[in-house]
C-alpha cells in the first residue's frame, strides 16, 4: 500500500537500455537502489520517463519485479500500466501486482471515455491502489470534474498548473501527487500526496529538502529540470549518466504523442 505519510522524492525511473537496445533490468533495479539510498521515497517504473512505449508488457512486469526485490521493503513500488487498453490493459495491471507492485498507474493513451477505462483499471488493481494520470502532453486529458467519479485514489498531475493542483489537493478526496519540479513546495503547503519527478533520478535528496522548505534546493531543482528537460527523456538520461556512471542509450521507438519532461 501506498504510506500515509508524504512522498515528495518519488522517483518516475529511467529506464537503461545497452547500445543494442537491449533492456537492462538488473542496471535499473541497482539504479533504483542507488536513488532510495540518495533519499528516494517511493519508485515509478515504466512511466514517461521510463520510456514505457518502447517496453513490451513482459519488460515492464520484469523491471516491477527486479526492483521490488532490489528496493527495501518500506519503499513503495509503483506501476505504470498506461498506454494500454481492454484486455491487455486488465493482464498488465495484474501481472503488475502479482510481481510486486504496490500501486498502479495509468496514463490514458488513445482514450476516449475515461470513466469506463478507469473503471477497469480500478477493478482490475483489485485492493491495490490506482491512480490516474494527467499528462496532457501525451495522453488523454483528465478533467478534475471527473476525478471524483472515477474510483482511483489519488492522481499523479503532470500539467505544471498550480491552480489545477491547489484544486485537485483542497477539494478533491483523492492523493494527489505533482509531476512537476516547480510545484514541490507549494505541494508540502497545500498538504498534497507528495511528487513523482523525473529529475528525482539525479538528486531526490534535493526533491526531499524543497518539499520541507528549502528555498535553495527548490531552485537548484528547477536549475537542474531546465537544464535536462529537453530533449527528453534523452537529456535526463545523460544527466544520470554523469551522476551515476550509467549507460544512457535509448531504444529507438516512436512515443505516442509530444514530450517534455514531467
Amino acid at each position: 500500500m501506498i504510506p500515509q505519510r508524504a512522498m515528495p522524492a518519488c522517483v518516475a525511473l529511467i529506464t537503461l537500455f545497452d547500445q543494442d537496445g537491449r533492456l537492462l533490468v538488473e542496471r535499473t533495479a541497482e539504479l533504483a537502489a542507488a536513488l532510495v539510498d540518495d533519499g528516494a521515497d517511493g519508485i515509478l517504473v515504466a512511466g514517461s520517463s521510463g520510456e514505457f512505449w518502447v517496453l513490451d508488457d513482459t519488460e515492464r512486469v520484469q523491471l516491477v519485479a527486479a526492483i521490488r526485490t532490489a528496493a527495501p521493503a518500506g519503499i513503495p513500488v509503483l506501476a505504470h500500466v498506461g498506454g494500454t487498453k481492454g484486455e491487455r490493459l486488465t493482464t498488465l495491471i495484474k501481472a503488475s501486482v502479482d510481481a510486486g507492485a504496490d500501486a498502479v498507474l495509468a496514463l490514458p493513451v488513445g482514450i476516449d471515455y475515461l470513466p469506463a477505462y478507469y473503471t477497469a483499471v480500478v477493478a482490475a488493481a483489485g485492493c491495490t491502489p490506482a491512480l490516474a494520470y494527467h499528462l496532457p502532453t501525451l495522453g488523454t486529458p483528465v478533467p478534475v470534474s471527473l476525478l471524483a467519479e472515477l474510483g482511483v485514489a489519488g492522481i499523479k498531475d503532470s500539467s505544471g498548473d498550480a491552480a489545477r493542483f491547489a484544486t485537485e489537493v483542497l477539494h478533491l478526496d483523492v492523493a494527489t501527487y505533482t509531476g512537476s519540479p516547480g510545484l514541490l513546495n507549494l505541494g508540502r503547503q497545500l498538504g498534497a500526496a507528495g511528487a513523482i519527478t523525473g529529475v528525482a533520478n539525479l538528486r531526490p535528496s534535493w526533491c526531499a529538502a524543497a518539499w520541507q522548505g528549502d528555498d535553495e534546493a527548490q531552485r537548484e531543482i528547477c536549475r537542474l529540470y531546465l537544464a535536462t528537460g529537453t530533449p527528453f527523456p534523452g537529456g535526463l538520461k545523460a544527466a544520470a549518466k554523469d551522476r551515476w556512471g550509467i549507460p544512457s542509450y535509448q531504444r529507438p521507438g516512436l512515443a505516442p504523442g509530444p514530450l517534455r519532461a514531467t
